[in-house]
């Protein structure tokens, strides 16, 4: 019986799965030698945008000096290591300091030199170059704040009888910076053309400007502005001549007034919405009481009462009322009736003052027949609550019957009050 020799099958030795874990085996140890020697084969990285370190001494930041320009740099070093240590540095590994910036202490302007080192000591590569760059020039000035008043430069043109003003959202801004940048500013304004006639308001925001000396626009970015901007707003009213009216308290109903009473202004200009002018044609003034007007000639200053939303653009706040009653008499009238009103029924009066002599000024013709039973005092009790005792109050003094005469000055009369008995 003869021999059959066996054929060399590749087919079933792939097929085997001995042969396939041999050969996974032997793959992976290849790629694991490989990955291990290239893994320890030196290399370098450059590693960008690293933060400067500038620190000035207390004493400096104390006396307020500052780092304005220069400390917002960056740097750049080269570092050299296996590549899987390398893989793993950001820039946060790595410090670049300037030296020297702990020896300033004045203001000015400074080259410092930068010098790298590793943050953890125990991390493993090495800083191969000096730091791009190898220095910085940096700004150092003392810290100052200064208020300015923001000037309105906003040019515009109104319709004639129509008056223009213009409010800014903020009247003043705050710049701060370097001490040298803050004193070169001059002014601080707002400015524009609005094109066009007006006869309405107007709204617009527009950015703050610093200039110097010589007028010239200041353009730093050292400085800081509290605000940036302002809202403006131009408002534009119709204008109106109207007449100045006194307000007299307790003015006789016999009496002109216009007879015996001038102002000085007698009209003012005003400016206000068209919808409060078409409606007045005069102002009055703050009122005059008349038990203070005497038979002379005498001038009292009152205060213009602008309507609301109205504007006084004649700039007189105040008027002159001259009041001539110099052709007036007085006469002096004795009164003995007095009368309490306002008091409580469970309190009893009684007054004590048996006579006041009352001075009332007119014309001649009414004072002739003037005597007490025209005249009734009044003391009004209802402000003393449960006051009791003896107590001075004011007499309240009217005329019957003399529609061209007044009461002049001021009366007090002494008044007991008791409590009723139970």
């Amino acid at each position: 019986m003869k021999n059959k020799k066996r054929k060399f099958n590749i087919s079933k030795i792939l097929k085997s799965n001995k042969f396939i874990f041999v050969l996974s085996l032997f793959i992976a140890i290849v790629i694991w030698i490989f990955m291990s020697i290239d893994a320890s084969i030196g290399t370098t990285r450059v590693i960008t945008d690293i933060p400067i370190s500038i620190s000035l001494s207390d004493e400096a930041q104390e006396s307020g000096l500052r780092i304005f320009s220069g400390a917002e740099e960056t740097a750049s070093v080269t570092v050299s290591g296996n590549r899987v240590s390398l893989g793993a540095i950001s820039k946060e590994d790595i410090l670049v300091t300037a030296e020297s910036a702990n020896t300033i202490n004045t203001a000015g302007t400074y080259t410092l030199s930068l010098t790298p080192t590793k943050a953890n000591v125990a991390d493993q590569f090495t800083i191969t170059t000096q730091p791009s760059p190898s220095v910085i020039t940096v700004y150092v000035d003392y810290y100052r704040e200064k208020e300015f008043n923001i000037v309105d430069q906003i040019v515009y043109q109104v319709e004639d009888n129509y008056y223009a003003s213009t409010t800014l959202s903020s009247k003043t801004v705050t710049v701060s910076g370097p001490q040298n940048e803050i004193s070169k500013i001059a002014s601080v304004s707002v400015s524009d053309r609005i094109q066009g006639i007006l006869t309405s308001d107007v709204k617009t925001t527009l950015p703050i400007k610093l200039y110097d000396n010589s007028g010239y626009e200041i353009s730093s970015n050292l400085l800081d502005l509290s605000i940036n901007e302002v809202d403006a707003s131009i408002s534009v009213l119709p204008e109106k001549t109207v007449s100045l009216t006194p307000t007299l308290n307790h003015l006789p109903s016999g009496i002109n007034i216009s007879n015996y009473v001038t102002v000085d202004p007698s009209e003012i200009l005003i400016a206000g919405p068209k919808v409060i002018l078409d409606n007045i044609t005069q102002v009055s003034l703050d009122s005059i009481d008349f038990s203070k007007i005497n038979n002379s000639s005498q001038s009292v200053e009152a205060n213009v009462m602008l309507p609301e939303d109205c504007r006084n653009l004649s700039n007189r706040n105040t008027a002159k009322v001259t009041l001539d009653f110099s052709s007036m008499s007085k006469k002096t009238v004795t009164v003995t009736n007095m009368t309490v009103e306002g008091l409580s029924s469970e309190y009893t009066s009684k007054v004590t003052t048996q006579s006041l002599d009352v001075t009332v000024i007119g014309p001649e013709d009414q004072l002739e027949g003037l005597d007490d039973s025209n005249i009734r005092a009044v003391i009004d009790t209802s402000t003393l609550g449960g006051t009791t005792g003896s107590t001075s109050m004011p007499v309240t003094i009217t005329l019957t019957g003399k529609n061209s005469c007044w009461v002049y000055g001021e009366y007090k009369a002494n008044i007991v009050i008791s409590a009723k008995e139970q």
